[in-house]
């Protein structure tokens, strides 16, 4: 099991951000739930933090999460949303999914300040995130601030997923192009794919032996290809011919594209003809197996290509979001949540004695963590 992850923060955007984003518009109002559809748990504690019922929150946790959050943080949690953010006016978008025992929610609630129709009237979204035990215990749980896509005014460089990313192979992979910046990521200049990764399987600092030729050579060859979230298919390429030697093929070849919800979708391209499992309107599991890595489209190997975008609907397409991975272990080191880098090594699973660490530069009010 993994060590227990906690974190119950706001975000101050114009901190984040480097700029002061778009204002929110308000919402129609018929298109948010007053209460929870999917689980009566976020009620309890979206009114909890808004009526300062702190004893209550702090009984229901587990032994584990009230060990690492103490009733003053969630007392000053509560104070933080009522006095920046208002009353919350409605559910905009939830959804369910499993890791492991744990079931998790997301939510984003449409806060709002000020008087309906006011000039100084500001509405802000909030993303609710936690999961509960099988005895129904509040186990995980993270409270931030989100920005909407409307909000964006260029690159979404500090923009931050609902959708808990995890690692999409077994094993160990190194990154070859990832990352934020364009000095370790090819992909830097391409609007939709702008925090995409390619990764391969290194052994003595090589993706194939000394001599290997063709794609059955490569290490990562074969390797299966999995759903880093849960989600439906939205599109699915099977047929695409894998490169011989030397040849490049065009797109992505064979691969899923995959909508998790909130506007998010992710996609994984270059897979072996024949082996993708899944169709379009196919409902996937977290760590769903969808295919085999390969070597078919603009590729000039064998690896794994992962990005995640907004859907495209726009004149302008998609925008690349970044995709920091949940649960990760980088260079031999535990992440709650990280984005790695060019030459990083990548698993999804211990193999040895590691340290837990954190990177980021946000506001975080409250972080308790073990």
């Amino acid at each position: 099991m993994h060590p227990l992850r906690v974190l119950v923060v706001a975000l101050s955007l114009a901190a984040g951000l480097g700029c002061k984003p778009k204002e929110l518009r308000e919402p129609n109002h018929a298109s948010l739930k007053p209460t929870s559809a999917l689980m009566p748990e976020a009620d309890r504690l979206i009114n909890g933090l808004l009526l300062g019922r702190v004893s209550e929150l702090h009984a229901w946790m587990s032994p584990s999460l009230k060990s690492v959050v103490r009733p003053p943080e969630l007392a000053a949690t509560g104070e933080r949303l009522r006095s920046r953010y208002g009353q919350p006016i409605g559910i905009l978008e939830e959804k369910v999914h499993k890791e492991g025992d744990l079931t998790w929610y997301s939510g984003l609630v449409v806060y709002a300040r000020g008087k309906a129709g006011a000039p100084d009237r500001k509405v802000r979204q909030v993303l609710f995130q936690f999961a509960i035990t099988p005895d129904r215990a509040l186990d995980r749980l993270l409270v931030r601030e989100h920005l909407a896509f409307e909000q964006i005014a260029g690159p979404a460089r500090r923009y931050s997923t609902v959708t808990r990313l995890h690692f999409v192979s077994t094993g160990e992979w190194t990154i070859v192009h990832g990352g934020p910046r364009r000095m370790t990521n090819y992909h830097h200049n391409h609007r939709g794919q702008r925090f995409a990764y390619d990764m391969v399987v290194m052994k003595g600092g090589r993706s194939k032996p000394v001599g290997g030729t063709g794609n059955k050579a490569s290490y990562c060859y074969g390797y299966p290809v999995l759903a880093p979230a849960s989600g439906t298919v939205i599109r699915a390429v099977n047929d695409v011919a894998e490169n011989g030697p030397g040849a490049t093929g065009e797109g992505g070849g064979n691969g899923v594209v995959i909508d998790h919800g909130f506007g998010e979708a992710s996609s994984l391209w270059h897979m072996i003809p024949g082996t993708v499992k899944v169709k379009v309107g196919d409902k996937v599991e977290l760590g769903q197996e969808l295919g085999k890595v390969g070597n078919s489209g603009h590729s000039s190997g064998p690896h794994i290509h992962f990005h995640v975008a907004t859907k495209a609907t726009s004149p302008q397409g998609e925008l690349g979001l970044p995709a920091p991975f949940v649960d990760v272990y980088i260079d031999g080191a535990w992440y709650e949540r990280e984005m790695p880098v060019r030459s990083d090594r990548v698993r999804r699973t211990a193999t040895d004695r590691l340290e837990r660490k954190q990177r980021g530069s946000a506001e975080v009010l409250l972080d308790a963590a073990l």
